[in-house]
């Protein structure tokens, strides 16, 4: 099967991954570890997103596969936050922490990490 989501979509999905990290948790009136917690993730999409080589780069100095190397970091931290007692102890926030990381995980799937290799 071949995956749709390029390189491309993907740097432009994960600029709107941090985006959301970094403002949503906040305006939803997460807990304060929820809010600190995904305010970091989402400076770390958006360093590792623009410095990935694709056409949305800031700087080209990560290739494709090492991004995806990092995504699969980034997938193990969202899972184990999943047991974090401020985010599993308060609905909204788990709600949210769920949400994202069944999106993340989508994102995952579906990019076609091998397409700038082509």
């Amino acid at each position: 099967m071949k995956k749709p989501v390029t390189p491309q979509i993907h740097g432009i999905i994960d600029y709107a991954f941090s985006g959301i990290l970094c403002a949503a948790p906040s305006a939803m009136g997460l807990n304060k570890f929820s809010t600190r917690t995904y305010a970091a993730i989402g400076t770390n999409f958006l360093a590792v997103n623009s410095l990935t080589d694709t056409p949305v780069a800031v700087k080209k100095v990560f290739s494709m596969k090492s991004h995806q190397k990092a995504d699969l970091l980034t997938l193990g931290t969202l899972g184990l936050l999943t047991f974090a007692k401020p985010i599993r102890n308060d609905s909204k926030a788990l709600g949210f922490h769920l949400g994202f990381l069944a999106l993340a995980v989508t994102h995952y799937m579906l990019t076609d990490y091998n397409a700038s290799e082509k």
